[in-house]
């Protein structure tokens, strides 16, 4: 089976082919805050690529593998407009995937939890916590958004080594550190973003277990706060 996946949760846009038997075909990323510039200035130009240097058509996929959140609410969008856009043109299937949960998949194999958490600002995260075991990974802590205290709370994140991945990582380390001290891990910068090899191979993971949705929405946990707004004033 053959994947396209496309993350655009974050301040990275990028986009990969996978295959089941041969894995990463092509792959491609730009990180945004250093163009200064919007995940629908560049997804369509990184998918063109990638499939050109896979030297395949859209329609050669088998299927398509996009990141539903949590995450930017409107790089979110963006992503799931797209995939919504080649399924309708190609009448293959998608399959949603966790932001928090690709996150962790930067880590298999960990001997600790692995805390992945998104920055939600107004001093929260998005955030779960996962632990390696059988070959994946398990959902011990589901995702929610906490406050940095109530999260460093948490009974598993203080029995032992902990490590933390993820965008939230940069803004909330130093708070980290004070309460869990040499127990929690950071690991390369590079590992706080989600990787769309990673996405194509828990699209893979999806697809293999008939796991797919018939009509992809956002996973936004905490309402945009426009919509918010709209709705405390009545509208």
């Amino acid at each position: 089976m053959r994947i396209l996946s496309i993350d655009t949760s974050g301040s990275v846009c990028g986009a990969a082919v996978v295959d089941s038997a041969a894995g990463l075909l092509s792959c491609a990323s730009v990180n945004l805050d250093a163009v200064k510039s919007a995940h629908s200035a560049y997804l369509m130009t990184i998918i063109e690529f990638i499939l050109k240097e896979a030297a395949l058509d859209v329609r050669d996929m088998d299927a398509f593998a996009v990141v539903v959140g949590p995450g930017s609410f409107t790089g979110l969008r963006v992503g799931i407009a797209t995939v919504n856009g080649l399924c309708y043109a190609t009448g293959k299937p998608a399959a949603a995937v966790s932001s928090l949960e690709a996150l962790a998949w930067n880590f298999p194999f960990a001997a600790c939890p692995v805390c992945a958490i998104i920055d939600a600002r107004q001093g929260e995260v998005y955030a779960a916590v996962f632990e390696w075991s059988d070959g994946g990974f398990n959902t011990i802590v589901g995702h929610q958004i906490l406050s940095i205290p109530d999260l460093l709370a948490m009974r598993v994140l203080n029995k032992g080594r902990v490590i933390f991945t993820g965008g939230g990582v940069n803004a909330h380390k130093f708070a980290i550190t004070g309460a869990l001290g040499g127990a929690a891990f950071f690991l390369e910068a590079d590992k706080t973003h989600i990787s769309p090899y990673v996405v194509g191979t828990l699209g893979l993971k999806m697809a293999a277990r008939g796991e797919f949705v018939h009509e992809l929405r956002p996973v936004y946990i905490r309402m945009p706060l426009a919509v918010a707004r709209l709705k405390s004033a009545g509208g």
